[in-house]
């Protein structure tokens, strides 16, 4: 099956990249990569997001998506910090040429306090995958092929991704396992499984003065048979009202970023990948798009859950 994705895509590393799906602006869409970080916000976090990759390669990889989670508090005495409750759901559809998934997880996390304004939160996505192959898609020398030839769409479940999660005021670093369960996808090629994808994250806001603040960050991926891919992200905040900021990921793009919040309950974020691989001589750049929606009311500083950098 790989052995087919590869013509079309010119390069086995950008396929195998493909089992999981590619976001330039993680730290505005945290919760879709780790799932402990439901319920880290004191109301619901609503996400939407669409990425097209690539844009003019015929076969590019497009990903839609949309997350939701929230915090369940326990009533307790006024004045103290509790450990928490955090429930979530995350729908994603990824297309690249003939194949595609359509994913559906629910999210617990269990949030510790640590310290003042330290949690560490422990929790997992447990749900179903689609895997689709378009026969109609795929231009093959030998039609018989029995790669080809019982191919089809098929349920793939549980699909279980486990996180850990440590964040404060200013900092966060995580870690999860995409596909830990490595499935087996019958009916779909040869042999085919779900890779496991190991993802860390770390960043922190450093304050430059009363209006500007830094915030830079990385984002690290590992699966078998692939190189470490690497997303190391700067972003320049005024007065957390605008986000200015750069991306590299290695052997593959430089990204653009803009954040803006407006209307008191929304946040919009737009990247601009560039890519900088052998694909950028067919003008393959990149578009991502995703909004943020939380209704947060002011509360009590007492009783709110620490304002972490990626929910600002």
């Amino acid at each position: 099956m790989r052995r087919l994705a590869i013509p079309l895509l010119f390069a086995c590393t950008a396929m195998q990249a493909q089992q999981t799906s590619q976001y330039t602006q993680y730290v505005l869409n945290m919760f879709a990569i780790n799932p402990a970080v439901a319920g880290s916000k004191d109301c619901i976090d609503v996400r939407m997001g669409y990425r097209q990759q690539w844009v003019g390669f015929q076969g590019a990889p497009t990903t839609g998506w949309a997350t939701i989670n929230s915090v369940l508090k326990p009533k307790r005495p006024k004045g103290l910090h509790n450990n928490r409750h955090g429930i979530g759901a995350f729908v994603e559809s990824d297309n690249t040429g003939p194949l595609g998934y359509t994913s559906f997880q629910l999210a617990y996390a269990y949030h510790i306090q640590m310290k003042q304004d330290v949690f560490l939160a422990l929790g997992f996505f447990g749900g179903v995958k689609q895997e689709k192959f378009s026969l109609g898609d795929v231009y093959a020398m030998d039609n018989n092929d029995p790669a080809l030839v019982n191919s089809k769409s098929v349920m793939v479940y549980p699909d279980i991704t486990p996180g850990i999660w440590l964040y404060g005021k200013s900092t966060w670093a995580g870690l999860s396992i995409q596909q830990m369960l490595g499935n087996r996808v019958d009916d779909i090629g040869l042999e085919t499984r779900l890779t496991r994808h190991y993802i860390a994250s770390v960043g922190h806001r450093y304050r430059m003065s009363k209006h500007f603040s830094v915030v830079p960050s990385g984002l690290f991926k590992l699966s078998p048979g692939s190189p470490l891919a690497m997303d190391l992200n700067v972003m320049l905040e005024y007065r957390r009202k605008l986000g200015l900021g750069i991306s590299y990921r290695n052997q593959d793009a430089v990204a653009l970023m803009i954040k803006v919040p407006f209307l008191k309950y929304f946040t919009l974020g737009y990247s601009y990948d560039i890519t900088t691989s052998k694909l950028r001589v067919g003008g393959a750049n990149t578009h991502e798009l995703i909004l943020g929606i939380y209704p947060c009311t002011p509360l009590d500083p007492d009783k709110a859950i620490v304002r972490c950098p990626i929910f600002e």
